[in-house]
C-alpha cells in the first residue's frame, strides 16, 4: 500500500494503474476497512473457520464507503 497527499498525486504517480482507481480512499477509510473483525481475527487459530461468517461485515463496511466490485471482490458494486 502507497500512501500519498492527495488523490491528485495518486493519479499523477508514474506506476498509477486505472483499473485500481476504486482503492483510492483517505486513511480514514482504510482504518474503518482494516478495523474490521476479518483483520483482527487473521491471527486466530480458527480464522479459516471464521472467515465466511465476518464476510457479511466486509461487503457492509465496503457498501458503507461506497466501495464494492470486481477490485475488492464483491460480488454487487454498492447502490
Amino acid at each position: 500500500m502507497n500512501l500519498f497527499r492527495s488523490e491528485e498525486h495518486v493519479r499523477n504517480w508514474a506506476l498509477f494503474d486505472p483499473a485500481s482507481a476504486d482503492g483510492i480512499m483517505p486513511v480514514r477509510d482504510w482504518v474503518r476497512y482494516f478495523g474490521q473483525g476479518r483483520h483482527r481475527a487473521r491471527l486466530d487459530p480458527d480464522f479459516v473457520l471464521k472467515a465466511a461468517t465476518v464476510r457479511p461485515t466486509k461487503d457492509e463496511i465496503l457498501a458503507g464507503l461506497g466501495k464494492g466490485g470486481p477490485y475488492w471482490g464483491t460480488v454487487q458494486p454498492p447502490s
